[in-house]
């Protein structure tokens, strides 16, 4: 059973990085924008829907239709002007619809679909202004590079070496010694990344690369951080079973979630590009 399950999810992990590299490499940018309205509107209904946050219909209809919509401002280059006007319309409504049934105490829940339909997808969506960059493409996959390899690199260190608790009290499993092979494994998997972009002929300056690996693995760790103890307070192991053994897309792009918007930073204030 085990073994299967392994295999499984092996194969599931296979798929889904073979998919994302394809899409953010191979496709013109129209494919990353609908790569990133699909992993907007499934995150948002995860998160308000399948936690139970959220149990008004309409509500989520609406949150999961803007966040599936935010992308394309990034991708049409409308976001300055269009972002903050869909953020205020989408809070307003939201707050009009509870208002309207008299519902009170509605703060948390109000302030929590916000999270979930424009914070979220708008972290995504800055994936779109790293790839119109000169040579963005190459760019693109560093900050799935940089959380997913702080990742695997925390979860062998954890097993390996693990003694003491990191946050026990929202993740029980994460250890410092994980934490500590998360970043070690950050910085060698940017240090790689680093050598096969040499190899073919699009190399980006090796020590900004370094220091992203660092810092990547720094905020995916806290994006776990976060989204678990979201979880954990709505009493759930998986946001969905979107993808067998590995949960849905709020558990395997957590940290990348946080991870995208430290990087749209980074390459404004460093050589990278």
């Amino acid at each position: 059973m085990k073994k299967n399950k392994m295999l499984i999810k092996t194969a599931v992990a296979v798929a889904g990085i073979t998919l994302t590299v394809s899409i953010l490499f191979f496709t013109p940018l129209w494919g990353t924008a609908i790569l990133l309205s699909l992993l907007s509107g499934f995150g948002c209904y995860e998160l308000i829907a399948a936690t139970g946050a959220v149990r008004e219909t309409p509500v989520c209809v609406f949150a999961v239709c803007v966040a599936a919509f935010l992308p394309w401002l990034w991708y049409f280059r409308m976001q300055s002007v269009f972002l903050p006007l869909t953020a205020m319309t989408f809070l307003s409504a939201v707050f009009l619809f509870y208002a309207m049934r008299e519902k009170g105490g509605m703060t948390k829940t109000i302030a929590y679909v916000c999270l979930s339909a424009i914070v979220v997808p708008s972290f995504f969506s800055l994936l779109l202004p790293v790839i119109q960059e000169e040579n963005g493409k190459r760019l693109a996959l560093i900050p799935f590079v940089a959380a997913w390899g702080a990742d695997t690199g925390a979860q062998l260190f954890g097993r390996l070496l693990g003694k003491h608790k990191l946050a026990p009290t929202i993740s029980p499993n994460k250890t410092v010694e994980g934490f500590g092979g998360g970043l070690l494994f950050g910085v060698l998997c940017m240090a790689v990344y680093s050598l096969v972009l040499f190899l073919i002929k699009a190399p980006v300056p090796t020590a900004p690369l370094l220091g992203f690996g660092f810092l990547g693995a720094c905020a995916g760790t806290v994006g776990d951080l976060f989204f678990s103890y979201v979880k954990r307070e709505h009493g759930i192991k998986d946001f969905s079973s979107l993808m067998p053994e590995h949960g849905g897309v709020m558990d395997r792009f957590d940290s990348v979630v946080f991870v995208i918007p430290l990087f749209y930073a980074y390459i404004r204030l460093s050589p990278l590009t």
